[in-house]
């Protein structure tokens, strides 16, 4: 007689394996229940493509997440007000400077919040302005336009380093047929 079936040890390797999920999932710290924090709300004119869920770092740290975006519409303008969840053991000094910053080479976007100096500590439910997103692509037009306003300047720039690389050049070749020049000093250099 047969004492454990196919059946059972199929279903005791998934329960396992089950288990096993649960329990990494828990102890890599991306989900816990058990975590106290608090909120605190950023404004922005625009957040460039930032979602909810992504991290919020204090001083390169991670210590949060963004919980909520939404739209606010005044009389004359259009905000987007970011709920940030922070974690309770994170302190952020007054006058934090905080923006909007591109994480990795798959240009993940997160909040950066750069706090080190103040007497005091902000309050849960405390209300900052966010700095303007440094567009690469608003970045690429102003550079665009001093190179537009430069031209004379960057073409005499180009014929310089022409002429040096040039000179450079000639100077390798010299050294290449005699390279005895190196060994003896000469009456210019004395």
């Amino acid at each position: 007689m047969k004492k454990y079936t196919n059946e059972f040890k199929v279903g005791l390797f998934i329960i396992i394996c089950i288990l096993g999920l649960v329990y990494l999932t828990f102890s890599t710290g991306k989900v816990n229940f058990k975590k106290k924090g608090y909120n605190i709300y950023v404004i922005f004119n625009e957040v460039c493509g930032l979602s909810n869920k992504a991290p919020v770092m204090l001083n390169g740290l991670e210590v949060g997440k963004v919980q909520d975006i939404v739209v606010q519409y005044d009389k004359d303008r259009t905000q987007i007000l970011l709920k940030l969840w922070i974690d309770e053991q994170a302190k952020i000094r007054e006058n934090p400077v905080v923006s909007i910053k591109t994480l990795g080479l798959m240009g993940e976007k997160y909040i950066q919040i750069a706090s080190t100096e103040g007497n005091e500590f902000i309050k849960p439910e405390a209300v900052l302005v966010g700095e303007p997103y440094a567009d690469l692509d608003a970045m690429m037009k102003q550079v665009q336009g001093i190179m537009d306003e430069n031209k004379g300047n960057i073409s005499q720039i180009m014929k310089n380093f022409e002429a040096t690389s040039k000179n450079f050049e000639e100077f390798s070749a010299d050294l290449k047929r005699h390279p005895w020049k190196l060994l003896f000093k000469t009456k210019e250099n004395k």
